[in-house]
């Protein structure tokens, strides 16, 4: 027994030894990774700082290869949800042609670490805070205006901006827009119009996409059973469309019956009828993440960056700072409130050049598409690329090429 516990001493010792020993190289790569990214570029700037924004300190980074490019500010979404963990090695992409400004916005990432606070988060004070900022930018640049690119939230944000002081904002840039409000409206009406036989499944396709039938539900829009039934019948004509050079998954919808869902939505105490939903859509999430349509998973699917090292080699963050960084938005009620407040219904005319860069698996795409159409702007873009919400920043390539485009725009 002696020798037994001798040896395993031995193990322990020698296990303890090649752990610390691996921490400390690891420890030692992420120093000089740190070194390495936080260079200032030859005639460029990188300036990481708080400012005093409405009585809380926040958390600024200001980078670019050439301080003379125009510059622009990122508006993260949320609201509340910071991703200064890991954006900057997507931003720094968009460097080379412009001056980029990382903002960690109230209560969120850095600047929730740095100074958190508890005071009550309002419209208001939003507008106050980016107003406050905008104007420090300006200030601090040496700038008379700057381009806006906002990520889902920051896409409210920085049109309400846009819209309150036109002369601070020379370019408007939305990433994964969200119309909120609008969308709802227009896909409430969408699937009226197609439960209700004025348009036929061909057309909801080409118009709304398949996430008209993949990611939303009848209910809202109207409480007839039967138009809740032809509703899920289009539900599965989309899968079987999206499977159809696929037998593996195609043989799924053998036992797929979406009309499940509509039984127990009637009758939701029946416990069988809730198994049967509960079964339904076991095998829709399967054909949602082998085909993308699935809202919370595959974040970083098709992603070009490795989220892993953009994390690990962060420049910004202290192993103190990962200790206390906590990734969550607001509380609902808050949000909800936030969201609300800025609403883009009804707002469609725009003083300077509005660009929209949309997953084209994203819950709004088609919807986001026609409000872009009806946008009244000095120039206007709308385009897709691979992916869900958050594949206009994980496809960080294509996100610098639209970036490019829209800054030659601005040379010409």
């Amino acid at each position: 027994m002696k020798k037994f516990l001798k040896a395993l001493l031995k193990v322990l010792k020698w296990a303890g030894v090649l752990l610390l020993s691996l921490i400390i190289i690891l420890l030692i790569v992420r120093f000089f990774g740190k070194l390495h990214y936080n260079k200032t570029p030859d005639g460029g700037i990188n300036e990481t700082m708080y400012i005093d924004v409405n009585g809380q300190e926040q958390w600024l980074n200001i980078y670019g290869e050439d301080i003379n490019n125009p510059v622009l500010l990122y508006l993260h979404g949320g609201p509340g949800c910071s991703t200064s963990f890991a954006d900057w090695k997507v931003l720094r992409k968009l460097a080379g042609d412009y001056t980029v400004v990382n903002w960690d916005q109230r209560n969120s990432g850095l600047t929730r670490i740095h100074d958190p606070q508890d005071t009550e988060i309002t419209p208001e004070l939003m507008r106050q805070d980016i107003d406050a900022v905008t104007e420090y930018i300006l200030d601090y640049m040496h700038r008379d205006s700057l381009t806006i690119m906002g990520m889902s939230w920051g896409t409210k944000y920085g049109a309400d901006l846009a819209v309150r002081h036109p002369e601070k904002v020379d370019c408007l840039i939305c990433l994964s827009l969200a119309t909120d409000e609008y969308a709802d409206n227009y896909i409430d009406q969408a699937i009226l119009d197609y439960t209700e036989g004025r348009i036929d499944f061909r057309t909801a396709i080409d118009t709304y996409g398949y996430e008209l039938f993949l990611f939303y539900d009848p209910y809202k829009a109207t409480q007839d059973i039967a138009l809740h039934k032809k509703f899920y019948e289009g539900n599965k004509l989309a899968w079987l469309e999206l499977t159809e050079n696929d037998e593996e998954y195609r043989a799924l919808l053998d036992n797929y019956d979406p009309l499940a869902y509509v039984e127990y939505y009637h009758d939701q105490s029946n416990k069988e009828l809730e198994k049967k939903a509960i079964a339904a859509g076991r095998i829709e999430e399967k054909l949602g993440k082998q085909y993308g349509y699935d809202l919370f998973g595959g974040l970083f699917d098709g992603a070009d960056i490795s989220p892993a090292a953009a994390i690990f080699f962060n420049p910004y963050y202290s192993i103190s700072d990962w200790a206390r960084f906590r990734y969550s938005g607001y509380d609902d009620e808050t949000g909800d409130r936030i969201l609300s407040d800025f609403s883009m219904s009804g707002i469609t005319e725009f003083e300077m050049p509005f660009y929209v860069l949309q997953g084209d698996k994203d819950s709004h795409c088609g919807a986001d598409r026609k409000y872009v159409e009806q946008v009244n702007a000095p120039d206007k873009a709308f385009r897709t690329v691979e992916g869900g919400h958050a594949a206009t920043m994980t496809r960080s390539e294509e996100l610098a090429a639209f970036i490019h485009e829209i800054r030659e725009k601005q040379v010409r």
